[in-house]
């Protein structure tokens, strides 16, 4: 099963993101479906270099965490994720791993 994604989402597939960000949730047992993106575009800025940012909230279903991480060219929202996931912020694996 898929993380279900609302929004912008075809921003983070087109880069594979999403597909790391849901296989980081498998190498560390957590199951796809107690999570939930969000993609926004960011606000166009006078700046060209943040022209291509884009948020992506993650909300998970058993801690009630939401967490906005930034997404971009020199952005890497999946290992923020994935630091906030091994500290204990989404809580605890769900799955055995292997």
């Amino acid at each position: 099963m898929t993380v279900h994604c609302e929004g912008d989402c075809r921003i983070i597939e087109q880069l594979g993101e999403k597909q790391d960000f849901e296989s980081e949730l498998s190498r560390r047992g957590f199951r796809h479906e107690q999570f939930t993106l969000h993609v926004s575009r960011a606000k166009a800025t006078a700046r060209p270099a943040h022209q291509y940012d884009y948020s992506v909230s993650v909300a998970g279903a058993l801690t009630e965490q939401q967490r906005v991480y930034t997404g971009g060219p020199r952005q890497d929202w999946v290992q923020q994720f994935v630091r906030d996931l091994a500290s204990g912020v989404f809580g605890e694996p769900t799955l055995a791993r292997r």
